[in-house]
């Protein structure tokens, strides 16, 4: 709102702003259609697989949050194979992950967002917790303790 008036939440203030750039990049609205005209649609292509990886990356902050306040406990796993995808989100890189759970279960963890300062490697041991969102799913918890 105003000056003194109800302030936004943090969390309303990002969806508002998602929000912005969704309609933007879809060539939604005078400003969505000058930007698709003069970037061309390949462009607005990239910014739209960019939003929706900051979608994703949203979505396992949200887990990772939910799962350690519920104390839902993580299940260890060995990476098999790392490939970057190219995307970044806040200088973080966004990865695919092959894992190999305790019990010798194989699992492919697409667009897993990882912090640049626990960046696994093959063969390292990771936590992964389950997800609370999308249950039979596993977001990444970082390197295993």
């Amino acid at each position: 709102m105003g000056l003194f008036g109800n302030k936004k939440s943090q969390e309303e203030r990002t969806e508002d702003a998602m929000k912005k750039a969704e309609d933007l990049v879809g060539g939604k609205g005078v400003m969505g259609k000058v930007t698709k005209g003069f970037m061309g649609k390949e462009f607005t292509d990239q910014m739209s697989q960019g939003l929706q990886a900051g979608r994703d990356a949203q979505a396992a902050v949200a887990a990772n949050a939910a799962a350690a306040a519920a104390g839902i406990p993580g299940v260890k796993a060995t990476v098999t194979a790392l490939a970057d995808t190219g995307t970044m989100i806040n200088n973080d890189p966004v990865v695919n992950l092959s894992v190999t759970l305790e019990g010798g279960q194989a699992l492919q963890l697409d667009q897993t967002l990882v912090s640049k300062l626990q960046i696994p490697r093959v063969g390292d041991s990771i936590t992964l917790i389950p997800n609370p969102v999308q249950p039979g799913s596993y977001v990444y918890g970082g390197l295993a303790v």
